[in-house]
């Protein structure tokens, strides 16, 4: 059966050869890799759409892989577009990465073996240190070096979890895990959950994303807070909804702290920045914050609402990164800048206005049913104050989204003239960015079905 893993895997090692005869027959046009490199995105989807199944040994379909995935590569194709209308000439080794971290994400959510899950993580971390690094400045090397060096440090401490887990159950398959008394087994629990956590962005392990997202280029900052982390936050809910038997009110409440710091935490700091993207990654944090919370419940209606928050801060995040892509090539660097948004691009900064509502949770869009599906898990467990607090730490956050909002000025646009030459290739960004805010609205449909 045909399916979107089997097309990357086999795209990429084609674009390898494809890439090698250019540059034997020294033909200097990278376009056709790009472009070989788009259609392999895209018909990794169509197929992902059409077949939606993944059934060998290590990874098993499951009853959202279908969904999750498919987001997954939808976000994928939208963000490379972006990144090759983009002026710059790109090396063709930023596509094999691309496509090895996307394949990376897509086998996460159908992990069926901590030993696969383990492989698809690191294929999407050792992807991402080349895509932050990929430009070469100074900037994006310190950004690298500090990802590399925690990054590395956290999968040290899953696999040790990993082998625990093994030491104390005797398997690694996610259905034949049991609940095993032991407390070599417990701190192998522990430890693969902090190795999760640092994918995620979940504090106290986010220390690396702030520093990470402002220093690598906006379009693969879109990525990592939106693709890579989207397929941490899942394989949280692989490991402990579906692998490990937890479900004491100890691990849940364990759980809901880390959560609840995380987002106040993050949006404590987001109101402090000065710097637009600074700002934005800690907003970033705190959204992952609010995903892990459902995942804390540790039952079908939390892990529901989580898959489904996944979808909508992962969209909004990919559009704030990518309009923001276009405002940064013109300087706009601090909040104070955000007057001249306008006279850049009305269509990149409506939505990236949009985005932000979503983010902030705002109605109609789909960051509001988000996290409205989030508090109705929260409240059939009867977490009724976590509720409210969570909704107060929602109005405080909303303060730093609107102080964006308020420091535009829409009459500039008319002060202004172009900026920047409005040639094909910042319309196609502009048609990606409608797009993208298109599907913040259009997401909406699933909670109808």
């Amino acid at each position: 059966m045909i399916n979107s893993e089997y097309i990357l895997f086999a795209g990429v090692l084609a674009l390898i050869l494809i890439d090698l005869l250019r540059l034997r027959l020294k033909i200097n046009d990278k376009k056709i890799i790009h472009f070989l490199t788009l259609a392999v995105l895209i018909a990794a989807f169509i197929a992902e759409i059409v077949f939606g199944d993944m059934n060998i040994s290590f990874f098993s379909s499951t009853q959202y892989s279908q969904f999750v995935n498919g987001f997954i590569l939808f976000l994928a194709v939208m963000i490379y577009s972006f990144l090759i209308s983009d002026s710059k000439d790109y090396s063709t080794f930023i596509d094999f990465l691309f496509i090895l971290a996307t394949l990376g994400a897509t086998l996460v959510v159908l992990s069926s073996n901590f030993i696969s899950l383990v492989i698809a993580i690191e294929m999407i971390s050792i992807s991402s240190y080349g895509l932050v690094f990929f430009q070469k400045s100074n900037k994006q090397m310190e950004g690298a070096m500090k990802y590399v060096s925690l990054s590395f440090i956290s999968v040290v401490i899953m696999i040790f979890g990993v082998s625990l887990v093994y030491g104390g159950s005797g398997t690694l398959s996610f259905t034949q895990l049991t609940s095993v008394d032991y407390i070599p087994f417990i701190a192998g629990v522990g430890l693969v959950m902090v190795g999760l956590a640092f994918k995620s962005t979940i504090v106290p392990f986010h220390m690396w994303a702030p520093d990470v997202y402002e220093a690598s280029n906006s379009i693969v900052t879109a990525f990592l807070s939106s693709i890579s982390k989207a397929a941490g936050l899942v394989a949280m809910i692989r490991v402990f909804f579906f692998a490990f038997p937890v479900s004491s009110s100890f691990v849940s409440t364990m759980f809901i702290i880390l959560a609840v710091s995380t987002i106040f935490f993050a949006s404590f700091l987001a109101t402090v920045q000065d710097r637009i993207k600074r700002l934005l990654a800690y907003s970033s944090i705190a959204q992952a914050g609010f995903a892990f919370i459902a995942i804390a419940l540790l039952n079908r209606l939390g892990v529901q609402a989580a898959i489904f928050y996944v979808f909508t801060f992962a969209i909004a995040d990919a559009l704030v990164f990518l309009a923001y892509k276009i405002f940064e090539d013109q300087k706009i660097i601090y909040k104070k800048d955000a007057a001249r948004m306008f006279s850049v691009s009305k269509i990149a900064t409506v939505g990236f206005f949009i985005g932000i509502l979503s983010l902030a949770g705002l109605p109609p869009t789909i960051g509001f049913f988000g996290k409205l599906a989030i508090f109705v898990s929260l409240l059939t467990q009867g977490y009724v104050y976590l509720v409210i607090a969570l909704f107060a730490i929602i109005l405080f956050s909303t303060f730093y989204y609107f102080s964006l909002l308020r420091d535009t000025d829409p009459a500039a646009a008319n002060n202004v003239q172009n900026t920047g030459t409005k040639n094909l290739r910042f319309r196609v960004k502009e048609a990606i960015i409608i797009v993208l805010t298109v599907a913040l609205f259009a997401g909406v449909a699933f909670i109808a079905f």
